[in-house]
């Protein structure tokens, strides 16, 4: 069963995100990716450049939270 819960961002973990995760095991939980919003790359920032892929998720549109 999937439940919304908080997550906090931030050097200083001040920023809270309403998330959904997916539960994949071991206390962890797959969300989308909180700098790329989920697409794996930044071509949604700028079109004009070619795509290069998210720092965050390497490219694979999500992260992985603490569940």
């Amino acid at each position: 069963m999937r439940r919304a819960m908080t997550a906090y961002l931030g050097s200083l973990r001040e920023t809270e995100i309403a998330v959904v995760p997916e539960d994949v095991g071991c206390g962890g939980g797959a969300v989308p990716c909180f700098e790329c919003k989920g697409r794996g790359g930044w071509d949604w920032m700028e079109p004009e450049i070619p795509a290069a892929p998210c720092g965050s998720c390497k490219g694979t549109g999500k992260v992985l939270v603490a569940i």
